[in-house]
Protein backbone atom coordinates (compact mmCIF):
# COMPACT_ATOMS: atom_id res chain seq x y z
CA UNK A 1 0.00 0.00 0.00
CA UNK A 2 1.43 3.41 -1.10
CA UNK A 3 1.48 6.35 0.63
CA UNK A 4 0.45 9.44 -1.21
CA UNK A 5 -0.37 12.02 1.12
CA UNK A 6 2.72 13.39 1.62
CA UNK A 7 3.46 14.08 -2.04
CA UNK A 8 0.55 16.01 -2.57
CA UNK A 9 1.26 17.94 0.32
CA UNK A 10 4.66 19.24 -1.42
CA UNK A 11 4.61 22.68 -3.13
CA UNK A 12 5.31 23.12 -7.21
CA UNK A 13 8.53 24.57 -8.65
CA UNK A 14 7.79 27.25 -10.65
CA UNK A 15 10.14 28.47 -13.63
CA UNK A 16 11.98 31.81 -13.33
CA UNK A 17 10.92 34.46 -15.76
CA UNK A 18 13.96 35.86 -17.92
CA UNK A 19 14.40 39.63 -18.84
CA UNK A 20 15.81 39.47 -21.65
CA UNK A 21 15.09 36.97 -24.48
CA UNK A 22 16.01 36.81 -28.03
CA UNK A 23 16.22 34.54 -30.87
CA UNK A 24 18.82 32.91 -32.37
CA UNK A 25 18.20 35.10 -35.43
CA UNK A 26 18.03 38.15 -33.57
CA UNK A 27 21.34 37.52 -32.74
CA UNK A 28 22.75 37.36 -35.79
CA UNK A 29 21.46 40.22 -36.85
CA UNK A 30 22.47 42.87 -34.07
CA UNK A 31 26.21 41.02 -34.38
CA UNK A 32 25.64 41.79 -38.57
CA UNK A 33 25.12 45.79 -37.28
CA UNK A 34 28.04 46.01 -35.53
CA UNK A 35 30.73 44.18 -37.84
CA UNK A 36 29.36 46.63 -40.94
CA UNK A 37 30.23 49.68 -38.20
CA UNK A 38 33.38 48.52 -36.81
CA UNK A 39 35.46 49.08 -39.51
CA UNK A 40 33.75 52.41 -40.01
CA UNK A 41 34.89 53.44 -36.38
CA UNK A 42 38.47 52.48 -36.46
CA UNK A 43 39.13 54.08 -39.84
CA UNK A 44 37.82 57.47 -38.39
CA UNK A 45 40.74 57.05 -35.90
CA UNK A 46 43.26 56.39 -38.16
CA UNK A 47 42.60 58.84 -40.89
CA UNK A 48 44.04 61.65 -38.72
CA UNK A 49 47.32 59.79 -38.39
CA UNK A 50 47.29 58.63 -41.81
CA UNK A 51 46.63 61.73 -42.81
CA UNK A 52 49.58 63.13 -41.01
CA UNK A 53 51.94 60.78 -42.39
CA UNK A 54 51.02 61.21 -45.71
CA UNK A 55 52.05 65.16 -45.21
CA UNK A 56 55.50 64.18 -43.51
CA UNK A 57 56.34 61.91 -46.95
CA UNK A 58 54.85 64.71 -49.28
CA UNK A 59 57.12 67.50 -47.20
CA UNK A 60 60.03 65.35 -48.49
CA UNK A 61 59.44 65.55 -51.51
CA UNK A 62 59.59 68.64 -54.11
CA UNK A 63 55.82 68.44 -55.25
CA UNK A 64 53.44 71.57 -54.79
CA UNK A 65 50.00 71.61 -55.00
CA UNK A 66 48.06 74.24 -56.80
CA UNK A 67 45.32 75.47 -53.52
CA UNK A 68 43.61 78.61 -55.68
CA UNK A 69 44.75 79.28 -59.43
CA UNK A 70 44.10 82.57 -58.90
CA UNK A 71 46.51 83.59 -55.27
CA UNK A 72 50.47 82.26 -54.44
CA UNK A 73 51.03 78.84 -53.50
CA UNK A 74 53.93 78.52 -52.02
CA UNK A 75 55.74 75.50 -50.29
CA UNK A 76 58.96 75.39 -48.02
CA UNK A 77 61.28 72.46 -49.97
CA UNK A 78 63.65 69.78 -47.68
CA UNK A 79 66.71 71.31 -46.30
CA UNK A 80 69.58 70.35 -48.30
CA UNK A 81 72.59 72.05 -46.16
CA UNK A 82 71.81 74.33 -43.14
CA UNK A 83 72.86 77.49 -45.02
CA UNK A 84 70.72 77.33 -47.98
CA UNK A 85 66.51 77.38 -47.23
CA UNK A 86 64.13 76.39 -50.38
CA UNK A 87 60.68 77.10 -51.69
CA UNK A 88 58.49 76.25 -54.59
CA UNK A 89 55.59 78.80 -55.42
CA UNK A 90 52.92 78.49 -58.30
CA UNK A 91 52.22 82.43 -59.58
CA UNK A 92 48.68 82.88 -61.62
CA UNK A 93 49.77 84.23 -65.34
CA UNK A 94 49.83 88.29 -65.48
CA UNK A 95 50.73 88.81 -61.74
CA UNK A 96 53.54 91.36 -61.42
CA UNK A 97 55.17 90.06 -58.45
CA UNK A 98 59.31 90.77 -57.03
CA UNK A 99 61.66 89.08 -55.04
CA UNK A 100 63.37 91.22 -52.10
CA UNK A 101 66.27 90.95 -50.14
CA UNK A 102 67.79 93.13 -47.61
CA UNK A 103 70.81 92.46 -44.94
CA UNK A 104 70.59 95.51 -43.23
CA UNK A 105 67.98 97.42 -41.15
CA UNK A 106 65.73 94.06 -40.38
CA UNK A 107 63.46 94.68 -37.12
CA UNK A 108 60.13 94.31 -35.92
CA UNK A 109 58.73 97.38 -36.89
CA UNK A 110 58.76 98.00 -40.51
CA UNK A 111 60.49 96.98 -43.72
CA UNK A 112 64.12 97.75 -44.06
CA UNK A 113 64.71 101.26 -46.41
CA UNK A 114 67.32 99.13 -48.55
CA UNK A 115 66.96 96.03 -50.71
CA UNK A 116 67.47 94.22 -53.65
CA UNK A 117 64.91 92.97 -55.90
CA UNK A 118 64.38 91.31 -59.03
CA UNK A 119 60.89 90.60 -61.24
CA UNK A 120 59.54 87.17 -60.46
CA UNK A 121 58.38 84.70 -63.78
CA UNK A 122 54.53 83.27 -63.30
CA UNK A 123 54.30 79.52 -63.58
CA UNK A 124 56.04 77.26 -61.50
CA UNK A 125 59.45 78.04 -60.25
CA UNK A 126 62.11 77.50 -57.04
CA UNK A 127 63.73 80.27 -54.90
CA UNK A 128 66.97 79.31 -52.70
CA UNK A 129 68.43 81.34 -50.52
CA UNK A 130 72.49 80.66 -49.60
CA UNK A 131 74.38 82.58 -46.86
CA UNK A 132 78.06 81.62 -46.45
CA UNK A 133 81.56 83.03 -45.38
CA UNK A 134 84.39 83.57 -47.46
CA UNK A 135 87.96 82.82 -47.01
CA UNK A 136 88.56 86.43 -46.61
CA UNK A 137 85.33 86.41 -43.53
CA UNK A 138 83.23 88.24 -46.07
CA UNK A 139 79.49 87.74 -45.66
CA UNK A 140 77.53 86.47 -48.81
CA UNK A 141 74.02 85.99 -48.85
CA UNK A 142 73.11 84.78 -52.56
CA UNK A 143 69.42 84.37 -53.88
CA UNK A 144 68.44 81.65 -56.85
CA UNK A 145 65.65 81.62 -59.05
CA UNK A 146 65.51 78.45 -60.51
CA UNK A 147 69.17 77.48 -59.80
CA UNK A 148 70.36 80.83 -61.37
CA UNK A 149 71.87 83.45 -59.06
CA UNK A 150 69.82 86.75 -59.25
CA UNK A 151 70.71 88.68 -56.29
CA UNK A 152 74.18 88.99 -54.14
CA UNK A 153 75.19 91.03 -51.07
CA UNK A 154 79.03 90.66 -50.24
CA UNK A 155 79.87 92.51 -46.98
CA UNK A 156 83.23 92.36 -45.69
CA UNK A 157 84.44 90.76 -42.01
CA UNK A 158 84.51 94.14 -40.05
CA UNK A 159 80.76 94.84 -41.58
CA UNK A 160 79.79 92.71 -38.05
CA UNK A 161 81.71 91.06 -35.47
CA UNK A 162 79.54 88.12 -35.55
CA UNK A 163 79.00 85.39 -32.48
CA UNK A 164 75.44 83.41 -34.14
CA UNK A 165 72.22 84.47 -35.69
CA UNK A 166 68.88 83.28 -34.93
CA UNK A 167 66.12 83.09 -37.43
CA UNK A 168 62.04 83.76 -36.88
CA UNK A 169 61.47 80.72 -39.64
CA UNK A 170 59.14 80.91 -42.26
CA UNK A 171 55.52 82.04 -41.97
CA UNK A 172 55.52 79.38 -45.28
CA UNK A 173 54.75 75.91 -44.53
CA UNK A 174 56.66 72.59 -46.05
CA UNK A 175 52.68 71.98 -47.47
CA UNK A 176 51.62 73.86 -49.57
CA UNK A 177 49.69 77.23 -48.80
CA UNK A 178 48.22 80.02 -50.31
CA UNK A 179 48.35 83.62 -49.99
CA UNK A 180 46.64 86.56 -52.01
CA UNK A 181 48.65 88.61 -54.51
CA UNK A 182 48.07 91.87 -53.07
CA UNK A 183 50.24 91.56 -49.44
CA UNK A 184 53.95 90.29 -48.80
CA UNK A 185 55.17 87.05 -47.91
CA UNK A 186 58.22 86.85 -45.76
CA UNK A 187 60.04 83.94 -46.71
CA UNK A 188 62.70 83.98 -44.03
CA UNK A 189 64.42 86.14 -41.92
CA UNK A 190 67.72 85.84 -39.77
CA UNK A 191 69.43 88.18 -37.55
CA UNK A 192 73.18 88.06 -36.91
CA UNK A 193 73.96 88.10 -33.23
CA UNK A 194 76.45 90.47 -32.03
CA UNK A 195 79.61 89.55 -30.45
CA UNK A 196 80.17 90.90 -27.00
CA UNK A 197 83.16 89.65 -24.89
CA UNK A 198 82.62 90.95 -21.80
CA UNK A 199 79.31 88.71 -21.38
CA UNK A 200 78.81 85.38 -20.27
CA UNK A 201 78.01 83.87 -23.84
CA UNK A 202 80.29 86.26 -25.40
CA UNK A 203 77.34 87.56 -27.48
CA UNK A 204 74.50 90.22 -27.79
CA UNK A 205 71.49 89.83 -28.70
CA UNK A 206 69.95 93.15 -29.91
CA UNK A 207 66.33 93.98 -29.30
CA UNK A 208 63.73 92.85 -32.14
CA UNK A 209 62.79 96.58 -32.54
CA UNK A 210 66.10 97.42 -32.96
CA UNK A 211 67.71 97.57 -36.89
CA UNK A 212 69.82 94.22 -37.33
CA UNK A 213 71.98 92.90 -39.85
CA UNK A 214 71.23 89.76 -41.63
CA UNK A 215 69.07 88.85 -44.02
CA UNK A 216 65.39 89.24 -44.80
CA UNK A 217 63.52 87.76 -47.76
CA UNK A 218 60.20 88.15 -49.11
CA UNK A 219 58.14 88.00 -52.06
CA UNK A 220 55.80 91.16 -52.71
CA UNK A 221 53.67 92.88 -55.55
CA UNK A 222 56.01 94.44 -57.89
CA UNK A 223 56.19 98.36 -56.60
CA UNK A 224 55.18 97.87 -53.10
CA UNK A 225 55.90 100.71 -51.19
CA UNK A 226 58.41 99.56 -47.87
CA UNK A 227 56.63 100.34 -44.66
CA UNK A 228 59.40 102.23 -42.46
CA UNK A 229 59.70 101.51 -38.94
CA UNK A 230 58.70 104.75 -36.21
CA UNK A 231 61.42 106.41 -35.05
CA UNK A 232 59.75 106.35 -31.75
CA UNK A 233 58.25 103.90 -29.76
CA UNK A 234 54.79 104.04 -27.40
CA UNK A 235 52.19 102.37 -25.44
CA UNK A 236 50.56 102.07 -28.91
CA UNK A 237 52.94 100.38 -30.84
CA UNK A 238 51.97 97.13 -28.84
CA UNK A 239 54.62 95.85 -27.03
CA UNK A 240 56.27 98.46 -25.21
CA UNK A 241 53.99 98.81 -22.17
CA UNK A 242 54.24 102.14 -20.11
CA UNK A 243 57.41 102.94 -22.41
CA UNK A 244 58.17 106.45 -24.25
CA UNK A 245 60.96 106.89 -26.15
CA UNK A 246 63.96 106.56 -29.05
CA UNK A 247 62.97 103.06 -30.73
CA UNK A 248 66.59 102.59 -30.97
CA UNK A 249 68.02 104.36 -27.92
CA UNK A 250 67.08 105.77 -24.88
CA UNK A 251 63.36 105.44 -23.19
CA UNK A 252 61.47 106.53 -20.08
CA UNK A 253 59.66 104.02 -18.30
CA UNK A 254 56.83 104.88 -16.05
CA UNK A 255 54.98 102.56 -13.11
CA UNK A 256 55.80 99.07 -14.41
CA UNK A 257 56.79 98.15 -10.94
CA UNK A 258 57.30 98.82 -7.40
CA UNK A 259 60.58 99.98 -7.91
CA UNK A 260 59.43 102.44 -9.83
CA UNK A 261 56.82 104.12 -7.91
CA UNK A 262 57.14 107.93 -8.25
CA UNK A 263 60.01 107.72 -10.34
CA UNK A 264 60.87 108.60 -14.11
CA UNK A 265 62.59 105.19 -14.86
CA UNK A 266 65.34 105.65 -17.58
CA UNK A 267 66.04 103.07 -19.99
CA UNK A 268 69.62 103.28 -21.90
CA UNK A 269 70.36 102.47 -25.25
CA UNK A 270 70.68 98.49 -25.38
CA UNK A 271 73.64 98.31 -27.63
CA UNK A 272 75.40 101.26 -25.44
CA UNK A 273 75.32 98.57 -22.15
CA UNK A 274 74.88 95.18 -24.48
CA UNK A 275 73.59 92.84 -21.72
CA UNK A 276 71.05 90.84 -22.48
CA UNK A 277 69.84 90.78 -19.16
CA UNK A 278 68.45 94.64 -19.00
CA UNK A 279 66.56 94.40 -22.42
CA UNK A 280 63.65 92.28 -20.80
CA UNK A 281 60.49 94.57 -20.39
CA UNK A 282 60.39 95.45 -16.75
CA UNK A 283 64.19 96.30 -16.39
CA UNK A 284 65.45 99.66 -15.59
CA UNK A 285 68.90 100.65 -14.92
CA UNK A 286 68.54 104.30 -13.83
CA UNK A 287 66.16 106.27 -12.69
CA UNK A 288 65.11 110.11 -11.75
CA UNK A 289 62.87 111.35 -9.13
CA UNK A 290 61.53 115.08 -9.68
CA UNK A 291 61.31 117.31 -6.45
CA UNK A 292 59.49 120.77 -6.90
CA UNK A 293 60.93 123.62 -4.34
CA UNK A 294 58.37 126.06 -3.36
CA UNK A 295 58.48 129.90 -3.13
CA UNK A 296 58.54 129.66 0.68
CA UNK A 297 61.60 127.21 1.15
CA UNK A 298 59.33 124.29 1.90
CA UNK A 299 60.36 121.47 -0.74
CA UNK A 300 58.24 117.89 -1.82
CA UNK A 301 60.36 115.05 -1.35
CA UNK A 302 60.64 112.48 -3.93
CA UNK A 303 60.11 108.97 -3.51
CA UNK A 304 62.99 107.60 -1.21
CA UNK A 305 62.95 104.18 -3.32
CA UNK A 306 66.37 102.84 -2.56
CA UNK A 307 65.66 99.34 -3.96
CA UNK A 308 65.36 98.70 -0.05
CA UNK A 309 62.59 97.52 1.80
CA UNK A 310 64.02 99.10 4.28
CA UNK A 311 64.63 102.47 2.99
CA UNK A 312 61.75 104.92 4.31
CA UNK A 313 58.67 105.69 1.79
CA UNK A 314 57.01 109.05 1.91
CA UNK A 315 53.88 109.77 0.08
CA UNK A 316 54.57 108.97 -3.37
CA UNK A 317 52.98 110.93 -5.84
CA UNK A 318 51.16 109.03 -8.86
CA UNK A 319 52.14 109.81 -12.45
CA UNK A 320 50.34 110.39 -15.80
CA UNK A 321 51.70 110.43 -19.02
CA UNK A 322 49.82 112.20 -21.34
CA UNK A 323 50.02 114.74 -24.80
CA UNK A 324 49.46 117.71 -23.58
CA UNK A 325 50.15 120.24 -20.23
CA UNK A 326 45.92 120.55 -19.81
CA UNK A 327 45.20 118.10 -16.91
CA UNK A 328 41.86 116.91 -18.10
CA UNK A 329 43.60 115.97 -20.97
CA UNK A 330 45.07 113.12 -19.31
CA UNK A 331 44.52 109.31 -20.15
CA UNK A 332 44.14 106.85 -17.04
CA UNK A 333 45.57 104.66 -19.05
CA UNK A 334 49.39 105.81 -19.67
CA UNK A 335 48.81 105.44 -23.12
CA UNK A 336 49.84 108.10 -24.56
CA UNK A 337 50.98 108.15 -28.00
CA UNK A 338 53.72 110.99 -28.03
CA UNK A 339 53.64 114.37 -29.70
CA UNK A 340 55.49 113.87 -32.88
CA UNK A 341 57.23 117.30 -34.44
CA UNK A 342 60.08 118.68 -36.64
CA UNK A 343 59.47 116.79 -39.59
CA UNK A 344 58.98 113.61 -37.54
CA UNK A 345 62.54 113.85 -35.77
CA UNK A 346 61.18 114.87 -32.36
CA UNK A 347 58.86 113.16 -29.96
CA UNK A 348 57.13 114.54 -26.80
CA UNK A 349 54.84 113.42 -24.22
CA UNK A 350 54.12 114.82 -20.48
CA UNK A 351 54.25 113.60 -17.27
CA UNK A 352 51.54 115.10 -14.57
CA UNK A 353 52.54 114.37 -10.77
CA UNK A 354 49.35 114.84 -8.30
CA UNK A 355 48.91 114.20 -4.59
CA UNK A 356 52.18 115.91 -3.84
CA UNK A 357 51.90 116.43 -0.08
CA UNK A 358 52.72 120.47 -0.42
CA UNK A 359 49.65 120.87 -3.52
CA UNK A 360 52.15 121.61 -6.20
CA UNK A 361 51.00 120.66 -9.53
CA UNK A 362 53.75 119.96 -12.02
CA UNK A 363 54.24 118.09 -15.20
CA UNK A 364 57.64 117.75 -16.86
CA UNK A 365 57.60 117.62 -20.80
CA UNK A 366 60.01 114.84 -21.75
CA UNK A 367 61.67 115.01 -24.94
CA UNK A 368 63.30 112.64 -27.33
CA UNK A 369 65.22 113.54 -30.39
CA UNK A 370 66.30 111.03 -33.02
CA UNK A 371 69.12 113.10 -34.55
CA UNK A 372 70.34 112.00 -30.74
CA UNK A 373 69.04 108.91 -29.44
CA UNK A 374 70.97 108.30 -26.42
CA UNK A 375 69.34 111.54 -25.04
CA UNK A 376 66.30 112.47 -22.83
CA UNK A 377 65.50 115.56 -21.94
CA UNK A 378 63.62 117.52 -19.33
CA UNK A 379 61.65 120.87 -18.86
CA UNK A 380 59.92 121.14 -15.84
CA UNK A 381 56.26 123.12 -15.71
CA UNK A 382 53.97 124.97 -12.99
CA UNK A 383 50.28 124.01 -13.43
CA UNK A 384 47.59 126.81 -12.92
CA UNK A 385 46.31 126.24 -9.66
CA UNK A 386 49.75 125.03 -7.91
CA UNK A 387 51.73 127.08 -5.65
CA UNK A 388 54.20 129.04 -6.66
CA UNK A 389 57.24 126.97 -7.59
CA UNK A 390 60.98 128.51 -7.06
CA UNK A 391 62.52 125.46 -8.92
CA UNK A 392 62.43 121.91 -9.76
CA UNK A 393 65.00 119.55 -9.37
CA UNK A 394 66.35 116.55 -10.80
CA UNK A 395 67.99 114.00 -8.99
CA UNK A 396 69.22 110.29 -10.39
CA UNK A 397 68.77 107.17 -7.94
CA UNK A 398 70.28 104.44 -8.84
CA UNK A 399 74.01 105.59 -9.79
CA UNK A 400 75.90 103.24 -7.85
CA UNK A 401 75.16 100.69 -9.79
CA UNK A 402 77.57 102.06 -12.41
CA UNK A 403 80.42 102.80 -10.38
CA UNK A 404 80.97 106.73 -11.51
CA UNK A 405 84.37 107.76 -9.94
CA UNK A 406 85.71 110.73 -12.57
CA UNK A 407 84.21 114.27 -13.38
CA UNK A 408 85.77 115.89 -16.46
CA UNK A 409 86.12 119.62 -15.48
CA UNK A 410 88.21 122.54 -16.37
CA UNK A 411 91.49 123.11 -15.09
CA UNK A 412 92.34 125.70 -12.69
CA UNK A 413 94.82 127.94 -12.53
CA UNK A 414 97.43 128.42 -9.32
CA UNK A 415 95.29 131.74 -8.57
CA UNK A 416 92.17 129.70 -8.79
CA UNK A 417 90.50 131.29 -11.75
CA UNK A 418 89.55 128.75 -14.62
CA UNK A 419 91.90 128.34 -17.79
CA UNK A 420 91.03 130.48 -20.65
CA UNK A 421 93.53 129.89 -23.26
CA UNK A 422 92.15 127.66 -26.11
CA UNK A 423 95.10 125.36 -25.18
CA UNK A 424 93.61 124.75 -21.67
CA UNK A 425 89.94 124.13 -22.36
CA UNK A 426 90.01 120.00 -23.12
CA UNK A 427 88.57 118.66 -20.08
CA UNK A 428 91.09 117.15 -17.40
CA UNK A 429 89.64 113.90 -15.52
CA UNK A 430 88.91 114.87 -12.11
CA UNK A 431 88.87 111.77 -9.45
CA UNK A 432 86.45 111.55 -6.37
CA UNK A 433 89.87 112.15 -4.22
CA UNK A 434 90.68 115.88 -5.93
CA UNK A 435 86.97 116.89 -5.48
CA UNK A 436 86.71 115.43 -1.94
CA UNK A 437 88.36 118.90 -1.11
CA UNK A 438 85.62 121.13 -2.64
CA UNK A 439 83.23 122.31 -0.30
CA UNK A 440 80.37 120.02 0.85
CA UNK A 441 76.58 120.90 2.30
CA UNK A 442 75.38 119.50 5.47
CA UNK A 443 73.48 116.99 3.91
CA UNK A 444 76.20 115.72 1.93
CA UNK A 445 75.64 117.29 -1.34
CA UNK A 446 78.76 118.71 -3.05
CA UNK A 447 78.20 121.86 -5.98
CA UNK A 448 80.19 121.45 -8.94
CA UNK A 449 81.39 124.76 -9.88
CA UNK A 450 79.95 126.02 -13.49
CA UNK A 451 82.28 128.06 -14.39
CA UNK A 452 84.64 124.68 -14.63
CA UNK A 453 82.24 122.82 -16.78
CA UNK A 454 83.41 122.77 -20.30
CA UNK A 455 80.88 124.02 -23.48
CA UNK A 456 79.60 120.63 -24.97
CA UNK A 457 81.02 120.47 -28.85
CA UNK A 458 78.45 121.83 -31.50
CA UNK A 459 76.84 124.31 -29.38
CA UNK A 460 77.62 128.13 -29.07
CA UNK A 461 76.72 131.27 -28.83
CA UNK A 462 73.11 131.66 -26.62
CA UNK A 463 72.42 127.76 -27.54
CA UNK A 464 75.48 126.65 -25.83
CA UNK A 465 75.17 124.27 -22.86
CA UNK A 466 77.31 123.02 -20.03
CA UNK A 467 78.51 119.72 -20.13
CA UNK A 468 78.71 117.75 -16.62
CA UNK A 469 80.16 114.19 -17.60
CA UNK A 470 80.80 111.00 -15.19
CA UNK A 471 82.89 108.09 -15.88
CA UNK A 472 83.87 104.99 -14.81
CA UNK A 473 87.35 103.68 -13.72
CA UNK A 474 86.12 100.24 -14.40
CA UNK A 475 87.02 98.21 -17.52
CA UNK A 476 85.59 95.14 -17.62
CA UNK A 477 82.40 94.97 -15.29
CA UNK A 478 82.39 90.90 -15.55
CA UNK A 479 85.44 90.70 -13.78
CA UNK A 480 83.75 92.81 -10.47
CA UNK A 481 83.22 90.48 -7.35
CA UNK A 482 79.50 92.25 -5.99
CA UNK A 483 79.25 91.35 -2.05
CA UNK A 484 76.21 88.85 -0.96
CA UNK A 485 72.61 89.80 -1.01
CA UNK A 486 73.25 92.63 -4.11
CA UNK A 487 73.20 90.16 -7.19
CA UNK A 488 70.12 90.85 -8.85
CA UNK A 489 69.97 94.77 -7.57
CA UNK A 490 73.29 96.65 -8.06
CA UNK A 491 75.15 94.17 -9.82
CA UNK A 492 75.64 95.25 -13.60
CA UNK A 493 77.62 92.97 -16.45
CA UNK A 494 77.02 95.61 -19.02
CA UNK A 495 80.04 97.96 -20.55
CA UNK A 496 81.10 100.63 -18.99
CA UNK A 497 78.97 103.83 -19.61
CA UNK A 498 79.19 106.98 -18.89
CA UNK A 499 76.26 109.99 -17.39
CA UNK A 500 76.56 113.21 -19.61
CA UNK A 501 74.29 116.01 -18.35
CA UNK A 502 73.79 119.26 -20.62
CA UNK A 503 72.49 121.85 -19.03
CA UNK A 504 71.52 125.58 -20.42
CA UNK A 505 74.00 128.70 -19.38
CA UNK A 506 71.13 130.26 -18.17
CA UNK A 507 72.27 132.39 -15.06
CA UNK A 508 76.12 130.76 -15.31
CA UNK A 509 77.11 134.60 -15.42
CA UNK A 510 75.27 137.88 -13.30
CA UNK A 511 73.87 140.20 -15.43
CA UNK A 512 71.77 143.02 -15.25
CA UNK A 513 67.91 142.01 -14.12
CA UNK A 514 69.55 138.42 -13.21
CA UNK A 515 70.89 137.00 -9.92
CA UNK A 516 72.96 134.02 -9.62
CA UNK A 517 69.63 132.30 -8.31
CA UNK A 518 68.70 131.74 -11.30
CA UNK A 519 71.80 129.32 -12.43
CA UNK A 520 71.12 125.81 -13.45
CA UNK A 521 73.14 124.16 -10.40
CA UNK A 522 74.66 120.61 -10.81
CA UNK A 523 75.81 118.73 -7.57
CA UNK A 524 76.83 115.23 -6.49
CA UNK A 525 76.80 113.10 -3.49
CA UNK A 526 79.32 110.43 -3.08
CA UNK A 527 79.05 106.32 -1.34
CA UNK A 528 80.88 103.85 -0.15
CA UNK A 529 78.37 100.93 0.59
CA UNK A 530 74.87 100.36 -1.87
CA UNK A 531 71.55 102.32 -0.73
CA UNK A 532 69.68 100.48 1.67
CA UNK A 533 72.34 98.18 2.83
CA UNK A 534 75.70 98.11 4.54
CA UNK A 535 77.35 96.22 1.50
CA UNK A 536 80.75 97.66 0.28
CA UNK A 537 80.76 99.03 -3.29
CA UNK A 538 83.69 96.78 -4.73
CA UNK A 539 86.41 99.59 -5.94
CA UNK A 540 85.72 102.24 -3.19
CA UNK A 541 83.43 105.29 -3.38
CA UNK A 542 81.57 106.12 -5.91
CA UNK A 543 79.12 109.25 -7.39
CA UNK A 544 75.74 107.32 -6.15
CA UNK A 545 73.64 111.05 -6.86
CA UNK A 546 73.78 113.68 -9.29
CA UNK A 547 71.10 116.25 -8.60
CA UNK A 548 70.05 118.97 -11.27
CA UNK A 549 67.90 122.41 -10.51
CA UNK A 550 66.60 124.18 -12.50
CA UNK A 551 65.00 127.21 -12.06
CA UNK A 552 61.13 128.38 -12.77
CA UNK A 553 59.93 129.14 -15.33
CA UNK A 554 61.95 127.14 -17.17
CA UNK A 555 62.04 127.83 -20.48
CA UNK A 556 64.89 125.07 -21.88
CA UNK A 557 64.91 121.45 -21.18
CA UNK A 558 68.26 120.25 -19.40
CA UNK A 559 69.26 116.91 -21.15
CA UNK A 560 70.92 113.35 -19.56
CA UNK A 561 72.74 110.93 -21.89
CA UNK A 562 73.64 107.68 -21.26
CA UNK A 563 76.60 106.94 -23.67
CA UNK A 564 79.21 104.09 -23.79
CA UNK A 565 82.41 104.98 -22.88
Amino acid sequence: MTDTGDMNDQPVATPKRRGLRFSLLELMVVTGIVAVWLPTFFAAREIPSLENQVQQMRALTSDLSIIDENEWSIRTLPGIWHNIHGWKYYLPAGAEMELRLATEGINSQGDPEEFQSVDVPSGIHTVHLKNTRSHDREYITEVFLDDKQVLRQIHPEQWLESSGSTSSGSPVESTSEAFPLDKPVCLRQMRLIESNPQTRFRSFNSPQEYDAKGNLLCLVPRGYVSRPAPRFVTPKNGAFRNTWGNRQGTRLVVGITNQLNGLLGIQPDARAIMDDGWNRWGKVLNAISVRPLLDDSRSVKPSTNNMSADSPVTKIPTLTVTNSLQPDARDSGNLASGVISENGKVMRVFVHYSSLPSGALIAVEVIFDSDHPDRIGFLPHQIQGSPPIKACQFETRFDSRFQWRRIDLLPVNQDGSVAESESQLVPQVTTLQKLAAQEKSPNGWQAIPAEQMPTAPDTIDEDALSELKLTTDVADFSQVTYPAGTRGQWDYKGLPVGQKWLLPRRGAQVTDGQSVDDAIQAEIQTATVYPGTQAAIPGGAVISNVRVTVPMPADRPIWLEIQRQ
